[in-house]
C-alpha cells in the first residue's frame, strides 16, 4: 500500500508524500504490535488459569480441561463446557494453536465468545476483545477488525489500556484506508490526557505520534 514506486509518479505532491511517509510508519508500527499479539494471549491465558484455580465453582469444568492439550481435546471439552473462566482458558489455549495454523478468522471468533461470556472478568474479556480484533486483521479482514477494535473501544467495562490499545488499533487501519478524518477522531481518542498507568501511557504516546504524522487536511 505505502510503496508506491517514483518510476509511476516522478514528481509527488507534499500531502501524498506526507500521506506516503505516514502509511510507511503505520505499516512498520502494524507489523511490530501484531507479532506481539500472540503473546499477550499467552500471557492472558496464564491469567485466566490462575482464575480456574481460585473459583471452586468451576472445579468440574477445571478437571474436564485440565488434560486438554491438543486441538481436538480442546475442542471436544468445549462442547460439554460453553462458559465460565476455564472455558475462556481453553478458548485462548485453542485461539493459539489456529493462529499457530494461521486460521485467524477462528481464533478471532473463539476470543469474542470469550469477551461475550458474562461469567468471565472484565480485564480478560477486554484483552480477548482486542485481540480478536487483531486476529481479524491478521486474517486480512480490515472493515471487520475496524469494527472489533471500535466495539473494544466503546466498551467502557474494559479497563482503559484495552480501551485506548483499541481505538489506537482503529485509528491506524482507518488510516492505512485513506479514511483519514476518522483516523483523526480514534487517535484523538486513543491520546489521553492524563494516563493512569504506563499500558494507557504506551498507546496514547503513539495515538499523539500517529496524529502528529498525519497529513493536514481532510
Amino acid at each position: 500500500m505505502a510503496n508506491k514506486k517514483n518510476t509511476e509518479l516522478p514528481v509527488q505532491t507534499g500531502v501524498s508524500q506526507e500521506l506516503d511517509n505516514f502509511e510507511a510508519w503505520v505499516i512498520e508500527n502494524s507489523k511490530k504490535i501484531l507479532i506481539g499479539s500472540g503473546l499477550i494471549v499467552v500471557i492472558v491465558a496464564i491469567a485466566a488459569s490462575i482464575w480456574t484455580w481460585i473459583d471452586g465453582a468451576e472445579d468440574r469444568s477445571r478437571k474436564a480441561f485440565a488434560g486438554a492439550v491438543t486441538q481436538e481435546q480442546l475442542e471436544t471439552a468445549l462442547t460439554g463446557y460453553t462458559s465460565g473462566p476455564a472455558a475462556a482458558d481453553a478458548r485462548m489455549r485453542l485461539a493459539r494453536i489456529y493462529a499457530k495454523g494461521k486460521d485467524y478468522v477462528k481464533a478471532a471468533e473463539l476470543l469474542k465468545k470469550v469477551s461475550n461470556d458474562s461469567a468471565v472478568s472484565p480485564f480478560l474479556k477486554g484483552r480477548a476483545s482486542a485481540d480478536a480484533a487483531g486476529y481479524y486483521e491478521l486474517a486480512g479482514n480490515i472493515d471487520e477488525a475496524i469494527k472489533a477494535y471500535a466495539a473494544t473501544a466503546d466498551d467502557v467495562s474494559f479497563d482503559e489500556a484495552v480501551r485506548v490499545e483499541a481505538a489506537y488499533g482503529q485509528g491506524r487501519l482507518l488510516a492505512e484506508k485513506n479514511d483519514l478524518a476518522g483516523a483523526r477522531l480514534a487517535f484523538k481518542r486513543a491520546a489521553v490526557k492524563n494516563p493512569t498507568s504506563r499500558s494507557v501511557a504506551f498507546w496514547s504516546g503513539l495515538a499523539s505520534r500517529a496524529l502528529d504524522r498525519l497529513p493536514a487536511g481532510k
